[in-house]
Formats: structure tokens, sequence, C-alpha cells
């Protein structure tokens, strides 16, 4: 009897590989409508369908099978070399159309105030703010609508909600004099650039947090969009009190607690700074 469960296991297990291959085969064939635009998802999938295949037994694995597989790595490897050549432009196209920028050239490509890191051997890419200062998102499906709908959301996350330009710098002098005040610093010392963002963020919180602060009230602001907020405050032609950036030392830049990067330019160039200061009010 132990023969017979042995050939029932055997039956079964090759039922259930095939089963999973047919599945795998019906979502191939969707993705393979779309063509060079899945050149990358076709190759992730058809290696998918190549370790089931490898569970079946070759006797059970119709021949046309393997015939259909190699055939189709051909075909995928030409729809790669297609899509790294269309890639780029489609890119362009889709970028330039909102107002943005594109530059450089394969792997790394330069959008606006972002970096984008194309991985054609895994097929994804990865998204930076700056150059390459801070990972913003990893594993994006190499796909030019995916790419363009990450860079979008980011950015639009950016520049969302940025008040006037005099009100961020009364509200980051306001912080910075609460920095002061705990610190017991004299006025026009310079402070960390971290220390007074904190205090900024708190100051900011809506009403709400203040009457009860629980996580529901209280407003995230990220690295990125307080390093847009510095950086419109630099760019502004205001009255910011005699703000000053103070740039970081080299060993600090690797530090988030100690440095910052803020940007120069709309073009993704900018600078480390560690401290900052405004002018002690005249007597």
């Amino acid at each position: 009897m132990s023969g017979v469960r042995e050939i029932i296991d055997s039956i079964k297990s090759s039922i259930k590989h095939s089963n999973k291959l047919v599945k795998s085969l019906i979502a191939y064939e969707s993705s393979a409508a779309q063509g060079v635009q899945n050149a990358y998802v076709l190759d992730k999938r058809i290696g998918e369908i190549e370790k089931v295949i490898a569970q079946i037994p070759e006797n059970a694995m119709p021949h046309e099978v393997n015939v259909w597989l190699q055939a189709e790595k051909t075909r995928i490897d030409k729809l790669k070399d297609d899509f790294r050549f269309q890639l780029g432009q489609q890119l362009k196209t889709m970028f330039e159309k909102n107002g943005m920028k594109m530059r450089g050239q394969y792997p790394t490509l330069r959008i606006g105030l972002f970096t984008l890191k194309l991985n054609f051997e895994f097929g994804e890419a990865a998204l930076f703010y700056g150059p390459e200062v801070e990972k913003l998102k990893s594993r994006i499906p190499l796909q030019p609508q995916a790419i363009y709908d990450a860079v979008r959301q980011y950015d639009q996350d950016m520049r969302g909600g940025i008040v006037d330009a005099q009100k961020l710098s009364d509200n980051l002098y306001a912080a910075y004099l609460r920095c002061l005040k705990l610190l017991e610093k004299p006025a026009g010392d310079k402070l960390r650039i971290t220390d007074v963002l904190k205090e900024y963020v708190f100051l900011i919180q809506p009403k709400q947090f203040n009457v009860d602060p629980s996580r529901g009230h209280y407003r995230e602001y990220s690295r990125l969009k307080l390093s847009y907020m510095l950086y419109r405050l630099k760019v502004a032609e205001i009255d910011t009190r005699g703000m000053r950036l103070h740039v970081a030392t080299f060993d600090s830049t690797i530090d988030k607690l100690r440095s910052f990067w803020i940007p120069d330019n709309e073009e993704g160039e900018g600078t480390h700074y560690e401290y900052i200061s405004f002018e002690p009010p005249h007597a």
C-alpha cells in the first residue's frame, strides 16, 4: 500500500504544479498584451514560470512548453532592448508636459530636485531626493507610468501646503528663539538646524494637537518638505531677519542629526548645512 500512496502523492504534486503553471501562463498572457511596456514584468514572470516547470517531472511536461519557453526568452531579450531605447524618451515627454526637466543618462537620471537610479538587471528603479541625498522609494517597477507617478507624488507632497514665504520666516524665527531660550544661548548664536526644525514642527501644529496631543491630531512634516521649505526661504525676496545657514563640515554631512541638505536651485544642486542663525534684534 505504501507504493500506491507514493504514486497518489506524486500525482497530486504534479497536478498542483500543473495548475500553478496554468495560472502563471494566464497571468503572463495578460502582461504580454502590452508588449514592450511590460518587458521587465514579462522577464520576471518568465523566471517564475521556469521555477514552476522545474518542479514538474520532465516526462509529464509537453514538449511544446519548453519550445515556447526558449522562443519567449529570446523575444523578451529583444523587447528589453527596445524598452531601454524607448524609456528615456517616454519619461522625458511625460515630465516635460508638467514642466519638469529630465537630464542625465542611464542608469542615473535627474528630474527636478530628484534623482532616479534605473536597474535594468532587476527591472526596477529607486528614487532619491537631491543628488542621492536621501532614498525616498525603492523597487519602483521599471514602467514609464509607475516611475512618473512616483516622482509626481513626492514632488506634489514636497510643494503642497507651503504657506507664503513671510509666514514661513516668522514661524522659523519663532522656533529659533524658543531654541535659544531652551538651550540658554545668547541672541544671534548659531544653532543646529535639526534642533530648530523640531521646534518649528511643534510650533505649527494645528490647535487640536495643543488641546489633545494625540497621534491623530499630529501633522507630519518630512525632511523632504522641510528641506524645500528652507529652500523657499533662501530664494525669497523678503526680510528674513538676517537668517544665515552655516555649511556643514564633511564629517557631519553623513549624520542626519547634524546636517540638513537644502537645494540651491530647482535643478537639484544643493548644500549640506549644519547650523542656522538670525541677527540679534537691534537695540
